[in-house]
């Protein structure tokens, strides 16, 4: 049988491609240098680091609508001790919600996992949702009121601070509010709604802001382009035979990326009955969406939408689209037309089964370009739905903070409220928001943490966690869900729901009422506890979501759009400089900076953990003498940032990518001076991307801590031939598939020889996982939920660097083909349970085992550290606990184990 992939060829890095000093040292070091026993200085270090999954205290019992815990001792009737319970409830992020269930012991919420029932996680979570258990029990989280007047700092009691609130907003109330400005950050809860806009009525001339970082109001403004009206876009990915995604990443960086990703997973299997849907992405860094991209097309991100205008052009020559509206096709690099020309031929012949997105950095015109082109193709109503906007009056995120910011140099404003968000972390960096905030007289700041923008207020509140209180979120599609606690306050905090109450009416309610109040009147109040309680259990409440809308743009659009189309012809990087984008990080826009798990969680793309890096590709490092590891400066129009360089295969050549949400000052013990603050850079006219940014090498190097290079043992020694047969990555196209669907097994046991040992004999069950690699978009979430399920301890950067991560499951990146035009494939490696396992023959004292259901069942008390299973593992699953992570521990900081799972000191 012939090998289906003969002249493919796989590399994990620049370092293995050019086969560095560097790699060869991971190649020819079987373990981790040898390090001494943590010192005490050194072990302090170490529990301060991992202070957020260890310090747990006032854990209780489960929280019901009574606001008081009963003690365990009268256990409530149904409730057995040590048995798990699963509790429905909501995450919302930025103003986008997700179905989640969370798995309690004895009060104690441990796990997350995703709501079945909810249409947009379907069962599943993100990265992270996973990792909100351990932000929940962060000992960083704000334990206290703080009140600063006079330049001192003083504790009060929430007592004290009602008393301060009912005479502060009584007078407010009784002029109107004159002088009162709110600052949010996006929400979708109806119950957030509801008490906002009974906050507006009883202060009728106070001003409300809101305001993201990561904004999708470009998206939001170019429905409105198009349509003449607020709507809100849907991809129906599953029914889509051609994607075309413009610097859009749906798959990972959406509201409903979790959705999305399951139907693109629904399009990829028709590999039987018809084809799978194809992929197009035209972007500049690599994203999730380019990364499982079959074609990608690497340009500077001024280019993206100069391309999407190009494929305008080449469907009006078809007699898809009105003409006059692309540009000439000698306004592009042939090789951009040309992907235009195939894009189109391609869109043309599968239409209506077709989707064209852009993402949110690119221009309003843009997006409306796109859904003018779905609208030519009908794919509106088809793959493309539309519904309302259910917050369709308010202006854009970065207006809005501007108007917040000209008020206060204009002395409007007397009292401010924040409710969560950061503003003086990420507020476009030319409002100096920050030195702002501390001409206001009175500041009141309702936040998880006491970060950047709590320093510089008069009050600083306690938020409660979502586990922890009452609430409710509406999803992308417009469901209504209901947040249930999972434990009391462990510090006492209260809801945004709560403290609205409370400044609005001068008494406070509680949140269980607020929200049983909001779904009286969407449910209706005939049968309202049935459907109440309903709502609770299942987790979403029924019909609520939004109805589609039969909708088609405006007559004008294209015309109204011309100008803005023709100016994209005018773009330039200019001169000297290149263009960097900003893109999410780990920690999302920095709010989840203190969280370890995604703090050590590899990047999918680069597997940087840690930091966050300038992205380059090969010849554009080259070109500008950047080293991978050194310092450059970053200048543009007079403000300066020092950055590490990465170099990474597939940036597109003269751009550079930096992801937003490091370099805090305040996150806390884990996230301050983690990486650096790329808002320094960033302003409102500048959110997505920046032009004509100057890099100067700085000759002083920057360690980072990657893993991609880490447990490449299994490739030491082997000539081109069998090393490529013995790679983990097996990759045909689907007509190789279709002619040999088995090739990967065939050509496995092809070149394996005889067993020597005994086939194991299974009389009842037998393990077993698959993972399907055609569906696969190496996003990680099941990394973190691999921790957050066994235990595993958070290492910190330095044991990362020296290849000491934890993490008992992992995602591979390899790369393929050129470094500038590198594609990427993704290969997870579990810890296999292998059918021999070599680990299992090895071991001196039987600590590795083969079980009856093809486990491979650890011993932990027997293990004694010979690591000969990790030396015989081809995989490189095995690790071995070299510092007793866990010693020390009182039982209530050991409740934030998985009770299920045994806690291995070493080994």
């Amino acid at each position: 049988m012939k090998n289906p992939v003969p002249d493919k060829k796989y590399w994990r890095s620049l370092g293995e491609l050019g086969e560095t000093a560097e790699f060869r040292r991971w190649l020819e070091s079987e373990f981790p240098a040898a390090m001494p026993e943590l010192s005490s200085s050194s072990r302090r270090s170490f529990l301060r680091l991992m202070g957020a999954s260890m310090a747990l205290a006032g854990l209780t019992a489960c929280r019901w609508p009574k606001e008081t815990i009963l003690p365990f001792a009268r256990r409530p009737d149904g409730r057995v001790p040590g048995v798990p319970e699963r509790y429905a409830t909501v995450i919302d992020v930025a103003g986008a919600a997700c179905g989640l269930l969370v798995t309690s012991y004895d009060g104690r919420p441990i796990k997350v996992e995703g709501n079945p029932r909810h249409p947009i996680s379907r069962g599943a979570t993100d990265a992270l949702a996973q990792a909100a258990v351990l932000e929940l029990y962060d000992p960083d989280r704000s334990t206290r009121l703080v009140r600063r007047e006079g330049g001192q700092q003083v504790h009060p009691s929430w007592s004290d601070f009602d008393a301060f609130a009912a005479g502060a907003f009584a007078e407010l109330r009784s002029r109107g509010g004159r002088g009162l400005h709110v600052l949010s950050g996006a929400n979708s809860s109806p119950s957030f709604q509801r008490m906002a806009a009974e906050f507006r009525r009883s202060f009728p001339q106070a001003r409300w802001h809101e305001y993201e970082a990561l904004s999708r109001d470009n998206e939001r403004q170019g429905v409105r382009m198009a349509f003449g009206q607020p709507l809100r876009a849907h991809l129906r990915l599953e029914r889509a035979a051609v994607i075309a995604c413009f610097d859009a990443d749906p798959i990972h960086d959406h509201p409903a990326a979790l959705a999305y990703a399951r139907d693109f997973a629904d399009s990829r299997r028709r590999v039987d009955e018809s084809d799978p849907s194809r992929l197009y992405a035209v972007e500049s860094a690599y994203s999730l969406t380019g990364a499982v991209a079959d074609r990608r097309l690497a340009v500077r991100p001024a280019e993206v939408g100069r391309i999407l205008v190009a494929l305008a052009g080449e469907l009006a020559g078809k007699g898809l689209f009105p003409a006059g509206a692309g540009l000439a096709a000698a306004d592009l690099d042939p090789r951009l037309t040309a992907f235009a020309a195939a894009l189109a031929e391609d869109l043309a012949a599968h239409a209506p089964e077709v989707v064209v997105t852009v993402g949110p950095r690119q221009p309003a015109a843009i997006h409306a370009l796109a859904h003018l082109i779905n609208d030519a193709l009908g794919a509106l109503g088809r793959t493309v739905t539309l519904t309302a906007d259910p917050d369709d009056q308010r202006p854009s995120h970065f207006e809005a903070i501007a108007e917040l910011a000209a008020a206060i140099d204009a002395g409007a404003v007397e009292t401010l409220l924040i409710i969560g968000g950061n503003p003086a972390y990420d507020a476009p960096v030319e409002l100096g928001l920050a030195e702002k905030l501390g001409q206001v007289d009175q500041t009141l700041r309702l936040g998880l943490y006491e970060d950047e923008t709590s320093e510089v207020c008069t009050w600083h509140l306690p938020m409660a966690h979502f586990l922890e209180t009452w609430g409710d979120a509406r999803a992308w599609d417009g469901t209504v869900s209901v947040a249930q606690p999972l434990i009391e306050p462990l510090y006492g905090g209260r809801s945004a729901i709560e403290l609205l109450s409370l400044l609005t009416t001068g008494t406070l309610s509680r949140g269980h009422a607020i929200v049983r109040r909001t779904l009286e009147a969407l449910l209706g109040g005939t049968g309202f506890e049935k459907a109440w309680r309903r709502s609770v259990h299942d987790g979403v409440v029924e019909g609520s979501a939004l109805p589609e809308l039969k909708v088609r743009p405006a007559k004008s659009a294209i015309d109204a759009l011309r100008p803005d189309l023709a100016a994209l012809a005018g773009s330039t990087t200019g001169e000297g400089g290149i263009e960097v984008v900003f893109t999410r990080g780990a920690t999302f826009d920095g709010r989840y900076a203190n969280n370890a798990w995604l703090q050590e969680l590899p990047d999918p793309l680069t597997k940087l953990t840690w930091d966050n890096a300038l992205l380059l590709g090969p010849s554009t490092a080259e070109a500008l003498g950047a080293e991978h590891g050194e310092m450059v400066a970053l200048e543009v129009e007079g403000r300066r940032l020092e950055v590490p360089v990465f170099v990474a295969p597939g940036q597109a050549r003269g751009t550079g990518a930096l992801a937003l949400g490091y370099g805090r000052r305040k996150a806390g013990r884990v996230g301050d001076g983690v990486g650096v603050d790329a808002n320094i850079l960033r302003s409102a006219a500048r959110a997505g991307w920046l032009e004509a940014v100057r890099v100067t090498p700085l000759g002083r190097s920057y360690p980072l801590s990657c893993t991609q290079d880490h447990f490449a043992i299994d490739q030491l020694g082997r000539d081109e031939t069998s090393r490529r047969v013995g790679e983990l990555v097996r990759e045909a196209d689907l007509t190789e598939y279709r002619e040999q669907p088995d090739f990967v097994h065939h050509r496995v046991h092809e070149m394996e020889p005889m067993s020597m040992w005994k086939e194991w004999e299974y009389d009842g069950h037998k393990w077993g996982m698959a993972i399907d690699l055609n569906t696969c978009i190496g996003c990680s979430a099941c990394v973190v939920a691999c921790q957050a399920e066994n235990n595993t301890p958070v290492v910190g950067k330095q044991r990362v660097g020296e290849g000491r991560e934890m993490h008992w499951l992992r995602i591979d990146r390899y790369y393929k083909g050129e470094p500038d035009e590198a594609g990427i494939a993704f290969q997870p490696v579990a810890c296999h349970h292998c059918e021999d396992a070599p680990c299992e023959s090895v071991c001196p004292v039987a600590a590795t085992v083969h079980d009856s259901e093809g486990l491979n069942v650890m011993v932990y008390n027997r293990c004694v550290g010979t690591r000969y299973c990790s030396n015989n593992c081809p995989y490189k699953v095995r690790h071995f606990n070299y510092f007793n992570y866990h010693k020390n521990l009182t039982e209530l900081e050991a409740l934030v184990h998985n009770p299920e799972v045994t806690v291995r000191s070493r080994g």
